[in-house]
């Protein structure tokens, strides 16, 4: 094939780079070729890959917008309710030997019972077993865990339990719970995309690794990356965290989003960025956050897509999901033992539980919404989080996580919160296989 792609050009009186070549080998060949012929350029005697159309194998599935989807609530219930019958469905469908009824039921039938609730409370007894509360919209009822139960159960969440009833049919001594566990099946493409994947760039900041951005810059206009996702705190932003001032090495917000479009410009045409916003970014702090706003974007080259956070894409017939990352704050609080550098810890419990953020009141402001946004659904063939200046791989039950490497090198403030970055590092995604490497900047 590749002999017959360099014929295609040289009859045209055309040289073609190797790397365009591999390039069109994997979208498909002279097939390939024959369907955009009418967009090529036959005018240079060499043919480069910012000449080749970006591939088109790109969709929104799932965006958030404060003027959309899906709604403001009036109050946090609704959150909640619909957290609850979505998560519950998908318990019972992975849980198909438990016979799940409602917990007013549960109280009412025999001495063997399986229910689902929302957990809304927590306690340690005396002699060490820990007792939570679980309710469902009709009833509520205590779950009595074993002393050698060591998984965690945290605030929030929706789970299964199965167990026996108390006599006095107030409580539930638990044999095991169930999650949502979420899973996706392993499939293998015939032609991929190359996604290379970072977060936090943190322009503006007197930190901010620039050297290694541009090597970043250079190193995609020359390979064969089709699209960049960059996971949130695009800037540092301005008055994020106290004496900001004296980290900024530009300190007007919209000049450092100017110049983060600068150096954006410098990436070929023919590879789509993808934006999402962080807490640093021009947007309101409470989550799900809209895109940028329009005279933001409006600095931005016509090869950039700026999103919600977080947000589910297509890529390559893969399914994106991308999120900032700020409820790892609280996981990492809920789990013993656990620093900000166990991101690969923290996704596989969010993919477990099935959802983005199930502890509310903590680190993670929310805005009340008729549903639940955080529910992970659809489920992603890749999970991408950032926030907390980690760098992590990991896979969980088929799907992808990665926790991507920030450009910002460790400032005094982040040293006292027990940031300890992992800075410079791409991660490229192949669609067709999922498999990935690492690329030092």
């Amino acid at each position: 094939m590749i002999q017959d792609i360099e014929k295609f050009f040289l009859e045209r009186g055309i040289l073609v780079e190797e790397r365009v070549i591999k390039e069109i080998e994997k979208r498909g060949g002279l097939v390939y070729l024959d369907k955009i012929q009418g967009k090529l350029n036959f005018q240079s005697p060499v043919f480069t890959f910012k000449d080749l159309p970006a591939d088109n194998e790109f969709s929104i599935v799932k965006e958030f917008h404060l003027n959309g989807f899906p709604g403001i609530s009036g109050s946090f219930v609704d959150i909640f309710q619909n957290r609850f019958n979505v998560l519950s469905k998908k318990i019972k469908s992975r849980s198909l030997s438990h016979h799940f009824v409602s917990i007013r039921k549960a109280k009412i039938s025999g001495d063997n019972v399986d229910t689902i609730g929302l957990v809304v409370d927590s306690s340690v007894s005396k002699k060490g077993y820990k007792i939570i509360e679980i309710e469902d919209q009709e009833d509520s009822i205590k779950v009595i865990l074993g002393q050698k139960f060591n998984d965690l159960v945290f605030h929030d969440e929706v789970i299964g339990v199965s167990g026996r009833i108390s006599k006095d049919r107030t409580a539930i001594f638990a044999e095991s719970i169930v999650r949502p566990e979420l899973e996706k099946r392993k499939e293998i493409y015939e032609n991929g995309q190359d996604v290379l994947v970072i977060s936090d760039i943190h322009v503006g900041s007197k930190n901010f690794m620039n050297d290694n951005f541009l090597n970043l810059i250079d190193y995609v206009n020359n390979s064969n990356v089709s699209y960049i996702i960059m996971n949130g705190d695009l800037v540092d932003g301005i008055g994020v965290y106290p004496d900001q001032e004296k980290d900024l090495e530009i300190p007007d917000i919209i000049k450092q989003y100017k110049r983060l479009a600068e150096l954006i410009s410098k990436i070929n045409g023919n590879i789509k960025v993808i934006l999402i916003p962080g807490n640093h970014d021009m947007v309101y702090p409470t989550e799900p956050q809209n895109p940028l706003p329009r005279e933001i974007n409006e600095l931005f080259p016509p090869n950039v897509i700026s999103l919600s956070n977080p947000v589910w894409v297509e890529i390559g017939r893969r399914i994106f999901l991308l999120y900032h990352g700020t409820s790892i704050m609280d996981f990492v609080e809920s789990m013993p033992g656990t620093s900000l550098n166990d991101s690969d810890k923290v996704m596989k419990e969010m993919l477990r539980r099935g959802h983005l953020a199930p502890i509310y009141g903590k680190n993670l402001s929310f805005i009340p919404l008729k549903e639940d946004y955080y529910v992970i659904d659809p489920v992603p063939d890749v999970f991408i989080t950032g926030h907390i200046h980690d760098h992590s791989i990991t896979s969980y039950r088929g799907i992808l996580a990665v926790n991507a490497s920030t450009f910002q090198e460790q400032t005094d403030y982040q040293k006292m919160m027990n940031f300890n970055p992992k800075p410079g590092i791409g991660t490229l995604i192949n669609t067709s296989d999922l498999s990935y490497r690492l690329v030092k900047f």
